[in-house]
């Protein structure tokens, strides 16, 4: 019995190490337009869209293959964010004044296709991160938020890259982490887990992820571009180059227990930038001359 019971554990074992993410159907935005940075909204059936430059910002619907211009601001293309039900967007609106660049940040009415501002333009304006049924950010090393309607006192845990370092905000304390423990360590690319606990971010070591002391849990190595898809796996670019120009790239999916690190795109493209919606199963991502596809997968 206890050899049957060893074989059994051994099988499932085996089967877990063997797990593999299948790709279910690829299929791209009937656009002529070159569009860059796609950002799913929760469900997968909203995408936002920019230009190379991050120059404006359009709002696509998957299901009604419908298009609406959100806005043509300078820099509204670059991490804009939809609200936690998808009613509201909320972008960056850049200028420039005497050599130096200024950043707004405004909200978009989806369905009155209205805009507003809700932080006046400034210097030093961090990630926008969703908030209940409104927004944080982080500007001057302090913390601010813009809610509508029904308001909460819980502030969740905030991750934002100020002057490349690596800042986390927790319970109304700002704390600078490094993770790696070296001076002029640069490190970008930062996002919390959907669960608040830990870390995501890239450096001159590649993509790792720490919990909130700075303590490393994993390093990814080389993979670029990183988001969360859930608590254990995250979702980049392996993207390669001659010094000059992006040669190759391919969107990979990998797993902070190991058991999963595969290549989802076959790299006869160069394929970049991800974007998730975990609900629907979607990744999202723009090809090096500007054409959209939406992956569904299936674990």
């Amino acid at each position: 019995m206890k050899t049957k019971l060893f074989l059994l554990a051994l099988a499932a074992t085996l089967t877990v190490q063997a797990q593999k993410v299948q790709v279910m159907q690829v299929v791209s935005l009937p656009e002529t337009t070159p569009f860059y940075y796609p950002q799913l909204n929760a469900d997968g059936t909203q995408l936002l869209l920019t230009n190379e430059s991050y120059q404006g910002l359009t709002l696509y619907n998957l299901d009604k293959q419908t298009k609406q211009l959100v806005s043509n601001d300078m820099n509204a293309g670059y991490e804009p964010i939809f609200n936690s039900d998808g009613s509201k967007l909320f972008f960056r609106s850049s200028s420039e004044k005497d050599g130096r660049r200024f950043t707004a940040v405004k909200t978009y009415n989806i369905d009155a296709q209205k805009e507003q501002l809700v932080m006046k333009a400034d210097r030093n304006v961090g990630k926008l991160q969703h908030y209940t049924n409104g927004v944080i950010v982080a500007k001057d090393e302090k913390l601010f938020k813009v809610t509508f309607g029904k308001k909460t006192e819980t502030i969740p845990t905030y991750v934002s890259n100020e002057d490349l370092k690596l800042i986390l905000y927790k319970n109304g304390k700002r704390t600078e982490l490094n993770p790696y423990n070296e001076e002029d360590i640069n490190y970008i690319w930062s996002s919390i887990s959907p669960d608040g606990t830990k870390i995501l971010f890239n450096s001159k070591y590649g993509t790792a992820v720490c919990d909130l002391n700075g303590e490393i849990i994993k390093n990814f190595g080389h993979l670029n571009a990183p988001v969360w898809y859930d608590n254990n796996m995250i979702v980049g670019m392996y993207d390669k180059d001659n010094g000059h120009f992006i040669t190759g790239s391919t969107i990979a999916i990998a797993s902070l227990d190991g058991k999963i690190n595969q290549e989802l795109t076959d790299g006869k493209e160069i394929t970049m930038y991800p974007s998730v919606a975990p609900k629907a199963n979607k990744i999202a991502y723009n090809t090096i001359d500007g054409k959209i596809y939406i992956m569904t997968i299936k674990f």
